[in-house]
């Protein structure tokens, strides 16, 4: 057995892989899989036999995701049993429940005022009665969003319960993890107190896994440098913590090696919900206690074996985990570094700098496909960065654990970590600015992972022989392959106009064939909860993700109908987070926006337009048929214009009234168009009779929000469409609509199936 385990989680990564895709195509792989090590390994009967039926386990084992969706239910009430840890903060209160017929439910309670509220009844294990309502699930309803629906059904979760009543919701018991819970609950609210803001964020982030404290610039930092693996519990820090507790054990205590070693066990049987239970620290924390008890048996493991039985053990127990990100990370890591071990038996230095490079190297395609871009030069800040963590700043915030009942201690060390931290943040911050941005690629398609492994495993295996100049050709095809997936929007002779979801709102990209050019026409944003102040919301949300999708890294023109919010409320972070040659809006609009638009970019042209002008952006002709004049209503002076993409012509109506489609219609009696653009979002003040009697539209989009509070498309307008035969597509019936077009031929096709 010794250096085999690995076949099975090998053929389990292929179960995960193939299970929804076809069970013919596994059971063809399988196949060839069994035939090479049958002919070739030479493995015995008793091995293969085990890797057949772990693998057809395996196929049925693993759970499919259940995204469709849920059964609407009018019950009220749900009746189960608190599963997870219970979190609780000044905004919400949430947890997993078992219900009654062993679904999964994510429980949420929101609290009436802005202050830390005292649930104690709700505990880990405890059996309750909850009032309340059932809530849909939001899903991803724009390419690139987050698709909250899929991140709950990983963990299980169909359903979303709001308590509405606490009068009514009682809870009782709870399970001895409660206990630990208390216990972390209890370090943490002592050490608050007794240091300072700063020094208290990282010790919970570090120590306990609660990063809620970290400054979003600072995460933001860490992201950008693929660092942010530095501020969650990970095997880097669970193994310096086991390193420190084991030298304390045998040379403070003076305690015998197999005590020290029992004793490191049972820690790590309850540190991993000490660190909020994280798959990273699970992993480590269970590689460690395998270690420590195959130690004692006459069988040899290889350390590939141990970490094999740790995988399988954790995806047997919980059969979602092998969908955690976090998991698929830490085991992937692990991996590549063990296999690349002999490549690290060199100069400390140059170790760290092997170690990094493989990290990142064999991340890359899972990071792509879901955060869209990385930092190549973060491989040289990790050579300083991680060794500063492992030696300075995990080790201070121990000893801050250590000493938490010695206030005189605790001032010094954290005015220690204060004063070097700080520096170091600041000095992190500063290379953030000045350094080159992220390399921003868009999503790595899936159908490349499997080459993009097998050149990265020749590119190793060569430079671990020292076949340099066959590592260099293959390092070399890892940079094409990468350099050509950022290449392939460049080659791809489709263009393609996304009408994005946001709601009650508007916000339209148009991607000319090629990438010869990026325009946005509108770009729409929300409010805060309370309508006290203007919210990033959508940016954050919908339009940067799906951006960053696509592999847009600059914009060549922001078209602007008018001042609505929900027309332009994501201007300003599109603006300050993206290149902009040039803002196109009417005379009309209004000026102390473009002013504020100036200040954030004073690079950026801001360009007029109006009734009778044509302009060009790359070549993309645009013609321009309103305003004529200024109106004291805003909608008024929606700039209105078309023009051709692929066979078809576009006509984008802003929020123009019937006044001033009238006045188009007289001025432009020959204007026709293939597919309109709604305006004000189907309300029945526009679509006026006699305009969509002129435009001849075929195909009419309304960019509406869901259940809005407009009553948007009103049905006078909708029958009109219908009595022209315009066929109607929505936002809020299939999310974003993307119309795919090239010099021949153009189609509308829904983001939502």
């Amino acid at each position: 057995m010794y250096q085999k385990l690995h076949w099975f989680v090998l053929l389990y990564v292929m179960s995960f892989l193939l299970k929804d895709v076809s069970a013919k195509c596994f059971f063809i792989i399988l196949t060839v899989i069994i035939i090479f090590l049958v002919y070739i390994h030479r493995f015995s009967k008793l091995f293969i036999t085990s890797l057949i039926a772990f693998s057809l386990f395996s196929f049925y084992h693993i759970p499919s995701l259940n995204l469709n969706e849920s059964e609407e239910t009018s019950s009220t009430y749900v009746q189960g049993n608190i599963q997870s840890q219970v979190e609780q903060n000044n905004q919400f209160l949430r947890f997993t429940f078992q219900a009654s017929d062993d679904s999964l439910i994510q429980v949420y309670y929101f609290p009436k005022t802005d202050f830390r509220f005292n649930l104690s009844s709700f505990r880990t294990g405890a059996t309750c009665v909850l009032h309340g309502n059932f809530q849909k699930i939001p899903g991803a309803r724009n390419p690139g969003q987050f698709h909250y629906k899929e991140y709950l059904g990983s963990q299980g979760i169909e359903k979303q319960f709001v308590i509405e009543s606490l009068d009514k919701s009682k809870c009782e018991g709870q399970s001895p993890w409660q206990k630990i819970y208390d216990l972390r609950q209890q370090v943490l609210d002592h050490i608050e107190h007794q240091v300072s803001s700063f020094t208290y964020a990282w010790f919970a982030a570090l120590l306990f896994g609660e990063r809620e404290h970290l400054e979003d610039d600072v995460v933001n930092v860490f992201q950008n440098w693929n660092l942010s693996h530095l501020l969650a519990i990970s095997g880097l820090h669970v193994g310096l913590i086991l390193t420190i507790v084991y030298f304390l054990l045998l040379f403070v205590f003076r305690i015998t090696i197999e005590k020290a070693q029992f004793l490191i066990a049972c820690l790590l049987c309850f540190y991993p919900a000490m660190a909020g239970g994280s798959a990273s620290v699970w992993r480590a924390s269970l590689l460690a206690i395998v270690i420590i008890a195959l130690s004692k048996l006459p069988v040899r493991f290889a350390i590939t074996d141990m970490l094999s039985i740790v995988f399988i053990m954790m995806v047997i127990l919980d059969p979602f985990i092998i969908y955690s990100i976090a998991f698929q990370f830490s085991f992937i890591v692990t991996f590549g570094i063990i296999l690349s071990r002999k490549l690290l038996i060199i100069g400390n230095l140059w170790m760290v700098l092997r170690i990094s490079l493989i990290s990142m190297l064999i991340i890359l395609p899972i990071q792509l496909f879901h955060f869209y871009q990385f930092q190549p030069l973060s491989v040289f800040v990790n050579v300083i960065v991680i060794p500063y963590f492992t030696v300075v700043v995990l080790p201070i915030l121990f000893l801050i654990l250590l000493a938490s009942f010695l206030p005189v201690v605790l001032v010094i060390l954290d005015h220690i970590f204060v004063h070097i931290h700080t520096a170091v943040i600041a000095a992190l911050t500063t290379i953030d600015h000045w350094m080159p941005a992220p390399w921003l690629m868009g999503e790595f398609p899936i159908c490349l992972f499997l080459p993009f492994y097998i050149i990265l495993w020749l590119f190793l295996t060569c430079l671990e022989k020292k076949q340099l100049r066959k590592s260099l050709q293959y390092g070399s095809l890892l940079v094409m392959l990468l350099i050509m997936i950022n290449l392939k929007p460049y080659l791809d002779h489709h263009g393609y106009i996304t009408m994005l979801d946001i709601g009650q709102g508007d916000a339209i990209i148009v991607e000319l064939p090629y990438r010869k050019g990026v325009f946005i026409m509108d770009a729409g944003g929300k409010m805060t909860a309370d309508y006290s102040e203007k919210s990033s919301e959508i940016f954050d949300q919908v339009i940067d993700p799906f951006m960053k999708s696509k592999g847009i890294n600059r914009i060549d023109a922001i078209i602007l109908s008018h001042a609505d919010h929900d027309h332009i409320g994501s201007v300003p972070y599109i603006l300050a987070g993206y290149p902009v040659d040039y803002v196109i809006t009417s005379p009309y609009f209004d000026e102390k926006i473009i002013e504020q638009y100036n200040r954030i970019v004073p690079e950026t042209q801001f360009v007029n337009v109006k009734a009778g002008d044509t302009f060009e952006l790359k070549d993309q002709l645009f013609e321009v048929y309103y305003p004529v004049r200024k109106q004291s209503d805003k909608n008024e002076n929606s700039l209105v214009l078309s023009s051709i993409f692929g066979k078809d012509r576009w006509l984008f109506a802003g929020d123009l009234g019937e006044e001033g489609e009238a006045a188009i219609v007289n001025a432009y009696p020959e204007l026709k168009t293939d597919i309109l653009k709604v305006a004000h979002h189907g309300s029945n003040t526009s679509s006026s009779t006699p305009f969509l009697e002129a435009v001849e539209a075929n195909v009419a989009l309304i960019s509406v929000g869901e259940n809005n509070r407009y009553g948007h498309p009103h049905q006078e307008v909708l029958d009109n469409l219908d009595k022209f035969n315009v066929k109607v597509m929505r936002t809020d019936q299939s999310g974003a609509l993307i119309y795919k077009f090239s010099e021949e031929r153009g189609t509308v096709f829904p983001y939502l199936p």
